[in-house]
């Protein structure tokens, strides 16, 4: 298990549950924690890199969660297995760029339900560049749109 990996994991837990003070402790084993919850347990996977293994680890776990590195290997992964992966209730995959302290975060079962499947690559691609620091510029239209568009009222009046 990668220490920096560990470290910043057991930070995100304890700084996204501080609002609700629900975290009651946890336990460090070999290549997982343990949070434990006052509603729940839910164990967290550190790994450098995702893969079969993977999987099998986190079968017996009700609320799971995988941390690995925002790599391209970790993504194509991601992508050759969506349909393991997004078959898992209750999974959580984290995303993490150490070098600029980014990460990004999907649960596959819950966006295989509501995302489009033909933009699902774009879609990850999208989150990952972004974590590693690529922001996706937005083209603006060049002229602004009118209220009432001359264009508009042309196409009523060839209508009739």
């Amino acid at each position: 298990m990668n220490k920096e990996l560990k470290e910043w994991t057991i930070n995100y837990v304890k700084h996204k549950d501080s609002p609700f003070k629900r975290l009651v402790g946890y336990e460090e084993k070999k290549d997982i924690i343990e949070f434990k919850f006052k509603d729940k347990a839910n164990i967290h996977v550190i790994t450098e890199r995702i893969d079969a293994n993977t999987l099998d680890q986190i079968k017996s776990y009700e609320h799971k969660t995988v941390v690995c590195f925002n790599t391209d290997d970790n993504l194509k992964f991601l992508l050759k297995e969506w349909n393991k992966f997004s078959a898992i209730k209750n999974l959580t995959l984290i995303f993490v760029n150490l070098k600029n302290n980014d990460k990004w975060t999907i649960n596959p079962h819950v966006h295989a339900m509501i995302a489009d499947p033909e933009s699902l690559e774009t879609g990850l691609r999208t989150m990952f560049d972004t974590a590693n620091g690529k922001i996706a510029e937005i083209k603006a239209p060049k002229r602004k749109p009118k209220l009432f568009g001359d264009d508009v009222a042309d196409e009523e009046e060839g209508e009739e």
